[in-house]
């Protein structure tokens, strides 16, 4: 019984060790196709970084300017620093130099990085342009390294001069024809500036017109006459039974001012009513004349500006007091001495 179940037992581990080692076989199999890939690409050595700097030509004449190329190839990954470049390299000088332009493989494993220098030199000779030095930077792995360019000679050649020819000009004077542009611009300039002139001369001279002292016209007949006479026409056009005080007012401050101005030398148009009665006050008249006059002014004022009614009595005040002062101003004459023999 012992030996049947032994037997039967034996019998059903073959089958499972077969299934074992059957897939062992396949893990091994699969493992065989993954691995490679990754160990190979692991085993292949990464690309160098080359850097190189090249001059279009070896030689020039003096004064004339060349390029200078640099490059640097690197595997991705890796950052490159540029050179810094000095005024000068040796003798040679860098009149300009370009962006870096950038260029990456179709299967990005590498970029090429171009400057050029722009360069020249004004002295004639031999010159050794020093290896130019890179520095780079792995990303991953945080290393960094130093690369340098080959030394280059630059020859500087001068220009062949025959001394035993006299000296002439390179090319004779050229006669350049005068454009319609050109005379159409002149033209314009000549007209804007004889405008500029005459404007000029029209402003000094309005400006010594308005500098010149303003002639007072001398009136035919003494002022006082004038005054009374037009202080008469106002009466007579009875504008206070109008209601036109303002205008009434105004005729009447406007004769007093015209006689001042006319009698005593004052610019009583032109003056405010305190700078009338300053200027009056110098003349030493009576208190009772200044205050009349000052009456006469200050209601005028507040009839126009403040445009105040005045009473019936302030408007016939305001008459009276204008004949008042000017009877009282004016220059004695003879008449006046006749008619005091007569009343006398």
């Amino acid at each position: 019984m012992n030996l049947n179940r032994t037997i039967m037992t034996a019998s059903l581990i073959q089958p499972v060790l077969k299934i074992k080692k059957v897939t062992r076989l396949t893990l091994v199999c699969l493992s065989l196709l993954v691995i490679p890939h990754t160990l190979i690409r692991a085993a292949l050595p990464a690309a160098p970084i080359v850097v190189s700097a090249k001059p279009d030509t070896n030689q020039i004449r003096i004064g004339e300017q060349f390029k200078i190329t640099l490059k640097a190839n690197v595997p991705t990954g890796v950052n490159v620093n540029f050179p810094l470049f000095p005024d000068t390299l040796n003798g040679i000088e860098i009149v300009s130099k370009s962006k870096i332009d950038t260029i990456t493989a179709e299967d990005k494993s590498n970029t090429t990085y171009i400057q050029s220098l722009l360069t020249t030199s004004f002295d004639s000779g031999y010159y050794a342009v020093e290896p130019f030095h890179f520095t780079s930077l792995n990303k991953e792995t945080g290393l960094t390294d130093t690369f340098s360019t080959e030394a280059f000679l630059i020859t500087v050649k001068t220009i062949d001069v025959d001394t035993t020819v006299a000296i002439k000009d390179i090319k004779p004077i050229l006669t350049v024809p005068v454009t319609w542009q050109e005379i159409l611009t002149y033209s314009l300039i000549g007209i804007l500036s004889i405008a500029l002139i005459w404007f000029l001369i029209h402003l000094w001279k309005k400006r010594k017109k308005t500098d010149s002292p303003p002639q007072v016209k001398i009136p035919s007949r003494p002022p006082y006459e004038l005054a009374l006479e037009a202080l008469k026409k106002t009466e007579q056009e009875k504008l206070l039974q109008q209601g036109l005080y303002k205008q009434y007012h105004s005729n009447v401050s406007d004769i007093l001012r015209q006689y001042i101005e006319h009698s005593y030398d004052i610019n009583a148009l032109e003056l405010t009513t305190d700078e009338t009665l300053d200027r009056i006050h110098r003349k030493k008249f009576s208190v009772d004349i200044i205050d009349k006059l000052a009456s006469v002014l200050q209601t005028a004022d507040l009839v126009k500006f403040a445009k105040l009614i005045p009473m019936a009595d302030e408007n016939e005040k305001a008459m009276s007091y204008a004949y008042d002062f000017v009877n009282s101003t004016r220059p004695v004459t003879q008449s006046d001495f006749n008619n005091k023999e007569v009343s006398s």
